[in-house]
């Protein structure tokens, strides 16, 4: 028995310079469009109406419910003391952006502290709170030098310019 080998064709290769044409042509269409890419610091591009990220709070409006640190689901809020004897000022007497403010709800003075380093901005916290005490803003350049990304109640109401200080 004799045994026979069959022949395979070879497909044809392309030749090399018309797959450089292809690409040429196709970065051709793109030489001459504005690029997608923004310069960040000079040009801000337009940012989008419901994008939200800094979290504020409103002590005077804070009933302490710990609603918002319930639901956080990357435990980012937390709720905290905020001992408003050590500020000098009467009791359930909260001193904010807007001036002294009197907060008779929260009893046992305990107020959100988040944590922004681990905080998805979902707004959870927001949605969810009876008295709209904690609110989202469009505030989104945090930059900032000190180590903890973490916000005390008291720094939740300040603006970030105060808080860096």
């Amino acid at each position: 028995m004799v045994a026979t080998v069959k022949e395979i064709k070879m497909p044809k290769k392309p030749i090399p310079v018309v797959g450089s044409l292809k690409s040429m042509l196709n970065m051709g269409k793109y030489v001459f469009t504005k690029p997608v890419t923004t310069q960040y610091p000079e040009d801000k591009g337009k940012i989008p109406e419901r994008f939200r990220f800094r979290i504020f709070l409103v002590p005077e409006a804070c009933v302490g419910c710990t609603l918002c640190s319930k639901i956080c689901p990357n435990h980012s809020i937390k709720m905290e003391h905020w001992d408003l004897d050590r500020t000098g000022l009467e009791d359930n007497v909260v001193q904010t952006a807007r001036g002294d403010r009197k907060n008779l709800q929260n009893k046992r003075n305990i107020y959100p502290d988040v944590n922004f380093g681990t905080c998805t901005v979902c707004r959870q916290c927001e949605e969810i709170c009876p008295t709209d005490a904690i609110y989202l803003t469009h505030q989104f350049e945090d930059a900032r030098t000190r180590n903890s990304f973490t916000y005390s109640p008291e720094e939740l109401t300040m603006q970030e310019e105060d808080v860096i200080k």
